[in-house]
């Protein structure tokens, strides 16, 4: 089957849908962790201003108006993450399993925005390649960032940090 420029279209929206909703239930999630990390690296890390969360979501505003106005409007499906299955003790095995779950919500951003690019050059839209090469780094650095917190939590390395005003 071949596949048409109308069929990219429209996975080229539902990811992009999708993509706005991941932002802004990890935002949330991101905001949690904050909030019960035991070690302030981990807080600073998953701060807003550090993720780029809202930059990222101004970027797929502008991606959404490069698309042709007469494509359908598509529902993507809403996931939700929750710090509560950790339990309340802030530790450093906490904050491990959270940064798994932050990786694991990366991974998932980071597969998507590399498939709207694709499908953007192809599509020949003319700023969204750009756009989505700003927030693939974004995601890059934070992925790396919870990286080297996770080596420094297991080789137990103690580092105090300034922690980002709300």
């Amino acid at each position: 089957m071949h596949t048409t420029e109308q069929q990219f279209i429209s996975v080229f929206q539902t990811l992009l849908k999708e993509l706005e909703l991941l932002e802004k239930s990890s935002k949330k999630y991101y905001h949690q962790i904050r909030k019960a990390a035991f070690n302030p690296e981990l807080a600073k890390a998953l701060h807003h201003e550090q993720t780029g969360i809202d930059d990222h979501l101004r970027r797929l505003k502008l991606i959404a108006i490069e698309l042709p106005k007469d494509v359908k409007k598509i529902e993507a499906l809403k996931e939700i993450y929750s710090t509560k299955s950790y339990g309340r003790t802030k530790d450093n095995v906490r904050d491990l399993l959270m940064i798994a779950q932050a990786q694991q919500i990366l991974q998932t951003k980071l597969a998507d925005y590399k498939l709207l690019q694709r499908l953007a050059n192809v599509l020949n839209l003319e700023h969204t390649p750009e756009l989505l090469n700003q927030t693939i780094a974004d995601n890059d650095a934070t992925n790396t960032w919870l990286d080297k917190i996770a080596q420094r939590i297991i080789s137990g390395e103690t580092l105090i940090i300034e922690l980002p005003q709300e």
